[in-house]
């Protein structure tokens, strides 16, 4: 059980860091650097990326349980 959890939180980590690495200077730029400071703006943001990187994340395991491999 322990080695499924620290597999589906690495993958959880790398979901995201591909999905800030995407997303994060376009978020920036449509909100403004001013809305971005405020906290309202910022924390919508990862707010939406974590909830899409534990859906992906999800997904990935439901897949790789799926096709067969024992996590």
């Amino acid at each position: 059980m322990i080695k499924f959890w620290i597999i589906a939180i690495l993958i959880f980590i790398i979901v995201t860091l591909i999905l800030a690495k995407l997303t994060l200077k376009k978020s920036r730029k449509e909100r403004g650097e001013k809305m971005w400071k405020i906290y309202d703006g910022m924390t919508k943001y990862w707010l939406r990326l974590s909830l899409a990187s534990l859906g992906i994340t999800t997904c990935i395991i439901f897949l790789v349980n799926w096709i067969g491999f024992t996590i």
